[in-house]
């Protein structure tokens, strides 16, 4: 091969080459001497320490007033802060079946009024200390935004008498 040749063979190499050091092991097998190549060291990432914990869950029992409703501050009811995933159930129906399909939440917040005299606020009480007692856990810390402080006394009375240290 001419030396003409070795040239251009080298600079269309060294233009078309994406991996590095390519361009340096081929030029090393024209060459009689082998040439030292330096490596640069990689650049040290820095390792951020960054807490991945997801978020936790709030599950928001009401017929009407949505959690994450801007005008209004629902979740200074929160019994675990404002920083949490809320979910929004609005009957007993959605309540159990969110329940049963992602288990038990990090807190509940309970509305005495879903627009059914019957299947309730403390109707969902009732049916969480059931389940609770049933698969033996513990039921989820709790509070209510209910208006009513009549039927609001009567799900706090209750879910305090079936777990009186929770």
């Amino acid at each position: 091969m001419s030396v003409f040749s070795k040239r251009i063979l080298i600079r269309s190499l060294f233009i078309c080459a994406n991996f590095n050091g390519l361009f340096s092991e081929i030029y090393n097998l024209f060459q009689r001497t082998r040439i030292r190549t330096f490596v640069k060291p990689e650049k040290q990432k820095k390792k951020l320490f960054i807490n991945k914990t997801k978020p936790k869950t709030l599950l928001w029992l009401d017929d009407r007033l949505n959690p994450l409703d801007k005008r209004m501050d629902w979740l200074s009811y929160s019994p675990i802060g404002r920083n949490v995933d809320a979910v929004w159930v609005k009957n007993k129906f959605e309540f159990k079946n969110w329940i049963l399909k992602n288990g038990l939440p990090d807190a509940i917040c309970f509305d005495t009024d879903l627009g059914d005299s019957v299947n309730n606020g403390l109707a969902c009480a009732r049916w969480l200390v059931t389940y609770c007692k049933d698969q033996g856990l513990k039921p989820p810390t709790w509070s209510s935004q209910s208006t009513d402080p009549d039927e609001k006394a009567k799900i706090k009375r209750f879910l305090k008498q079936s777990y009186p240290l929770s």
